[in-house]
């Protein structure tokens, strides 16, 4: 647990646009001083793709938004917040940039235009081979893709680059020097890039680059390489060798291959300052001690507060009331499973058979329904993910869970728990990676919005299976989190709960 030199009390969050931008926020700090708050929590300020109203699409890493206020805002954040003897808490995106506009983001408009070449092209995490040595794009709609490697309607080869609709896309070195001469058009040179445009619908199973969850126009960068941490946080590194930021909320660290070792890079570039995770725990896990971090950003406080103020006797009556309504819902548990498991099967199907194509490698005679095995490890994973060693005991719950559900794999999951349980091993990192986002698609996307017995139950980091604590669950709780992680931040509503404080 890390020792930050300067820890908040509270942080009043601002959300940095284009038309509210950091100049606008400085202007505004002496009245979020007044109302008490003693550290300023900014949105991500780097610069995110074009017209972005939430920054967590970072295009360029080197720079701060010039829509944001750029470097000059920032300046002016700081020294305000200085005059006023407030922190600054930036909220950082190590796990992903944006490239739903390719020329956005220079980075990936060099893979495309080089492939595996490109100087940047260990940034991502391609699987070069799973799609035939390109890169493959899902932006064609419906009727303008024939197939697999067939043509493409609605291309054209315009000003040295390729154009669908109003997307452009580089051309490789050389691939359209011939264009116009007889039988060479678009879908020649399109043939000949190190990328394939193909439809939207092959995201499902079909894409050779992690993203984050299901969105395809956020691709995942390979922080745990030495050389891409040092690129994604140099400007980072800068505020607090200027002294401009005090502390940092990371989003998404679930989504990296080595969390931990993340956060100890993390705290040796700020000098060991103040860094909160936003890591959802499901009731009774415990973020791990070792982490060098404050404390998570507050959902498992959120949930907490939500089931000390609900009355417990409402519960059979209001469960009752919903399957009057409904007919009788399917336990928690079991809408949970189904949904994770739907999800592994479809929208994120693209990852469970890249952990099957890592099996292979290392299990060369892999049987046939490995990956129907994996989706179901995944679908009975009973938290987002394990930080191997760390978290072995959730893994064996869901190889035991799986077990029983389908004992027709019993073959197949007994070779795969070594694998699963390697914490070298390439599946085993990926699977990690992995089991986060089909628990955050099938539950929080899914499930909780087909349980409604009582919908304040149902919000981030939350399981409504538990109805309601007691006070003294409560307190012991909040005695047990001011042992362990006194700076964590408690929290009620932030951008991603699906409801106010005040609506549940």
């Amino acid at each position: 647990m890390a020792g930050p030199a300067r820890v908040p009390r509270s942080t009043y969050r601002l959300q940095i646009t284009e038309e509210f931008d950091l100049v606008a926020a400085a202007r505004v700090l002496p009245y979020v001083h007044a109302l008490g708050a003693d550290w300023v929590y900014l949105s991500p300020i780097l610069a995110a793709e074009a017209d972005s109203q939430h920054g967590y699409d970072v295009a360029d890493h080197s720079r701060i938004d010039p829509d944001r206020g750029g470097v000059a805002g920032l300046a002016a954040v700081s020294a305000e917040a200085r005059r006023l003897g407030m922190g600054v808490l930036v909220d950082i995106v190590p796990n992903h940039v944006g490239v739903a506009s390719p020329q956005g983001n220079a980075w990936w408009w060099s893979v495309l235009t080089h492939g595996p070449a490109s100087p940047y092209a260990s940034a991502f995490d391609i699987d070069w081979a799973a799609g035939g040595g390109r890169l493959r794009i899902p932006v064609l709609g419906d009727g303008d893709a024939e197939g697999p490697g067939g043509k493409v309607r609605n291309l054209r080869v315009e000003a040295g680059q390729l154009h669908y609709y109003d997307q452009s896309y580089p051309l490789a070195p050389g691939t359209a020097d011939d264009w116009g001469e007889p039988g060479v058009d678009a879908d020649t040179v399109h043939a000949r890039q190190h990328y394939e445009l193909v439809s939207w619908r092959l995201a499902d199973a079909g894409l050779n680059y992690r993203r984050f969850f299901a969105v395809n126009s956020l691709a995942a960068v390979r922080v745990e390489d030495p050389e891409w941490f040092t690129k994604t946080h140099a400007v980072i590194g800068e505020w607090f060798a200027e002294g401009q930021v005090d502390g940092l909320r990371v989003d998404h660290p679930d989504g990296l291959r080595d969390p931990a070792g993340y956060l100890d890079d993390l705290a040796e570039l700020t000098g060991g300052a103040y860094v909160l995770v936003e890591k959802i725990l499901e009731p009774g896990e415990r973020l791990p001690q070792e982490w060098a971090t404050a404390g998570t950003t507050g959902y498992d406080v959120l949930g907490l507060v939500d089931r000390v103020l609900t009355d417990p006797a409402g519960e059979g009556p209001l469960t009752a009331y919903d399957a009057a309504l409904r007919g009788d819902p399917p336990p928690w548990a079991e809408l949970v499973h189904d949904n994770k498991r739907d999800v592994a099967d479809t929208i994120l199907r693209s990852e469970v058979l890249r952990i099957g194509r890592e099996v292979r490698v290392l299990v060369p005679d892999a049987p046939t329904d490995t990956e129907d095995a994996l989706a179901e490890v995944l679908a009975c994973f009973p938290v987002y993910r394990s930080y191997l060693p760390e978290g072995a005991e959730h893994l064996e719950q869901a190889l035991a869970a799986a077990r029983r559900r389908r004992p027709d794999l019993a073959a197949t999951l007994d070779l795969l728990a070594p694998v699963l349980g390697d914490p070298d091993a390439d599946p085993a990192l990926r699977f990690q990676q992995t089991s986060g986002m089909v628990m955050a698609k099938g539950v929080e996307d899914r499930a909780f919005y087909r349980w409604s017995a009582l919908t304040s139950l149902t919000e981030v980091g939350g399981d409504p299976s538990e109805f309601s604590v007691t006070p003294e669950e409560f307190h012991e709780a909040m005695a047990e989190r001011q042992r362990d992680w006194p700076a964590a931040m408690t929290t009620q509503t932030t951008h991603d709960t699906k409801r106010g404080a005040d609506v549940r």
